[in-house]
């Protein structure tokens, strides 16, 4: 997923109060990540995905 339509589904959110992670935890989890060299992740509770989608952006680049 690319980084406008990632921003159009949080706009949407924001819009709709859908509660969302924050840009600076999103790029702290991303660095913890990318250090632990993760290769699954479980997303539980979530409305709109972003963070899966996130993941699927970093770990795509190392396939």
């Amino acid at each position: 997923m690319d980084n406008k339509k990632l921003e159009i589904i949080k706009k949407k959110a924001k819009e709709d109060h859908i509660p969302i992670i924050m840009d600076d935890t999103l790029e702290v989890v991303e660095k913890l990540l990318n250090n632990i060299n993760a290769s699954k992740i479980l997303e539980i509770g979530t409305a709109v995905r972003i963070f899966s989608n996130m993941f699927f952006k970093i770990f795509e680049r190392k396939w």
